[in-house]
């Protein structure tokens, strides 16, 4: 006689068990990778902006940025040192008659640097004397802090979106 036979196997239920006991801690480690992902999507972006608006190379700035994270830590740090840049990261400088020229920008009464250096440093005078010199610099600090926070409300967004992939990929995985 034909028939049809159905039987069920009691022994699956323990790897499923073990499978959701072991979830919460995988879910952890995929929101940690989410907040890692876009600590470095907000240096990128960020510094992208700043560069631009600064008219600038953004590696002095990405240079700037301090990702500090662990895997299983329930937050993650991004530092940016808003000091003044050295106007020597800014482009070549070039000595005119009236100081020194870097890229778009004109240092009125600056000169460089005879120092054997593989950079070319860029000083002004504080006095009239000869010495004491000082460093000239390009603040960043403005646009630096308005770019951040600008993206900071873009990254809370970017923060679902990855994690949501982290967590498909967890639970597609078990």
């Amino acid at each position: 006689m034909a028939g049809f036979e159905l039987n069920f196997e009691v022994d699956g239920w323990a790897s499923v068990d073990k499978a959701i006991a072991d979830m919460p801690r995988r879910l952890d480690l995929a929101a940690a990778r989410a907040l890692r992902k876009t600590a470095l999507w907000l240096r990128t972006h960020s510094s992208r902006e700043i560069s631009r608006e600064l008219r600038i190379t953004q590696s002095p700035l990405r240079h700037r940025y301090q990702i500090h994270s662990r895997s299983t830590a329930k937050e993650v740090k991004l530092w940016v040192g808003l000091q003044p840049i050295s106007v020597h990261y800014l482009g070549t400088p070039k000595q005119t008659p009236t100081g020194v020229a870097v890229g778009h920008r004109q240092y009125d009464a600056a000169f460089i640097s005879p120092m054997r250096s593989t950079q070319r440093l860029v000083f002004r005078r504080k006095g009239r004397e000869r010495l004491p010199i000082e460093k000239v610099t390009e603040d960043w600090e403005g646009e630096g802090l308005g770019a951040l926070e600008r993206w900071e409300r873009r990254a809370t967004n970017r923060f679902m979106e990855l994690f949501e992939q982290e967590a498909r990929y967890v639970l597609e995985a078990a």
